[in-house]
């Protein structure tokens, strides 16, 4: 469990999203051998582009 977010920025959305990435990151800074690296996001790419996983 985490602690409550302090001082959330409910009104300004954008302020909201890095509010809570900032809380993500640091989470995943605490024990970054447990992230999903493997996880691929980017699935597709434009036609011609190299993947981003090779």
């Amino acid at each position: 469990m985490f602690p409550p977010l302090d001082k959330f920025p409910h009104h300004d959305p954008d302020a909201a999203a890095a509010y809570v990435n900032k809380a993500v990151e640091r989470s995943i800074m605490e024990a970054p051998e447990q992230y999903m690296w493997l996880h691929r996001r980017f699935k597709t790419r434009p036609e011609g582009e190299p993947s981003l996983y090779k």
